[in-house]
């Protein structure tokens, strides 16, 4: 044998070693893991902020903080946002006015994301549910539901998961790293920024209906009816920056908390597995809470179903919903019809608009007398 060849046994001998050693304690790959997925940290925080009492927002310590503390210092420092933007493109519509608008807010997109109708197996024509706002519960002020409690649990097994170390082998800077980065994940989702620019948006005063789709080419509508309850969605789409200088503030201390605790894991000499493990779980918790299709109620829209109206043909499920509802086809019909109508249906438009305008005019006579 080639004396060459034999100079690489110590060599593999010593990869190998070096392999067992990290999968024995895999201490190094800590401090790589804890800044990826900043993004799905965020998003996470969207989904539940605002959801508990006194602020408290149950999304768990997880890989990714490090990361996210920076990109969301960044979006503090220069728009002051700290909520993504939606990630469902989306327009809102005034049946009324019939100006629309490009839906910009995260729980707007949301709902119609997770929005679900009996019809939703036929992709063909379009599906139009017709909902009002719920004068019982307050908008804003999502139900409890299993994204919020499998956040709480997640927290309480990540923290039972960091005492063993303690017990079985007298090592406490496990659970420190724990109990730390849990305390900053709860401080970061519960700075009131999230909550006032959630739910940016003012009062409805009087009778609103507005109309939430995909544009053009989509098979659903939902139709929102505030009878002067609730919140002005318009509003809400445009998605209000609410900046201050406190969140600037608190956004950077938190920053350079995080790179301090970036140092202590590095510290982690034995029994990493359980710090992976802890990690991993808040990952899992992360990815569920940022993706989970919820309810209505869970992003804090409450509504009350009234019609589903749906028709293989879209101008002819527009027809049905104006018979329910006054102007949510003809403010719709700009939307899902830019290149124009046909002779019948151009007809029936001009009918439509005539008997408003009789009905306007008749009402405007009827105030004057009175």
């Amino acid at each position: 044998m080639p004396p060459s060849s034999v100079k690489l046994w110590p060599r593999q001998s010593q990869s190998f070693d070096t392999l067992k050693s990290q999968w024995q304690n895999p201490n190094n790959a800590l401090s790589i893991l804890t800044i990826i997925g900043g993004d799905v940290v965020q998003r996470a925080i969207a989904q539940l902020a605002g959801s508990g009492p006194f602020f408290f927002t149950p999304v768990a310590f997880s890989f990714g903080w490090v990361a996210y503390s920076f990109s969301v210092l960044l979006s503090a420092i220069g728009e002051g946002r700290l909520m993504p933007p939606s990630d469902c493109p989306s327009i809102v519509v005034n049946a009324k006015s019939g100006y629309s608008r490009t839906n910009n807010s995260w729980p707007l997109g949301r709902l119609l994301r997770d929005h679900w109708s009996p019809h939703y197996h036929n992709p063909r024509g379009l599906t139009v549910s017709i909902y009002s706002v719920s004068k019982s519960k307050p908008a804003g002020v999502p139900d409890k539901d299993w994204v919020y409690y499998n956040g709480v649990c997640t927290i309480i097994v990540q923290t039972i998961i960091s005492v063993l170390p303690a017990v079985l082998n007298q090592n406490w800077l496990v659970f420190m790293i724990t109990t730390c980065g849990i305390f900053l994940v709860l401080v970061s989702g519960a700075l009131p920024q999230w909550r006032a620019e959630k739910w940016a948006a003012r009062r409805v005063d009087k009778r609103e209906v507005i109309c939430l789709t995909r544009g053009n080419g989509s098979s659903s509508v939902i139709v929102i009816v505030s009878d002067g309850t609730g919140i002005r969605l318009e509003d809400l789409a445009t998605a209000r920056v609410e900046r201050t200088h406190f969140t600037i503030i608190m956004t950077f201390i938190l920053a350079t908390l995080w790179i301090v605790h970036l140092f202590i894991v590095q510290a982690v000499v034995a029994d990493a597995w359980y710090l992976l493990a802890i990690g991993g779980l808040g990952m899992i918790q992360n990815l569920i809470a940022a993706g989970a299709p919820r309810s209505a109620g869970a992003l804090g829209f409450h509504l009350e179903g009234l019609h589903d109206v749906h028709s293989d043909k879209v101008f002819s499920a527009l027809v049905e919903a104006e018979a329910l509802e006054r102007g949510v086809a003809l403010s719709l019909i700009p939307v899902f019809f830019p290149g124009g109508l046909r002779a019948e249906e151009t007809a029936w438009l001009n009918a439509k608009t005539a008997e408003y305008a009789k009905l306007d005019a008749a009402d405007r006579a009827q105030k004057v007398q009175s």
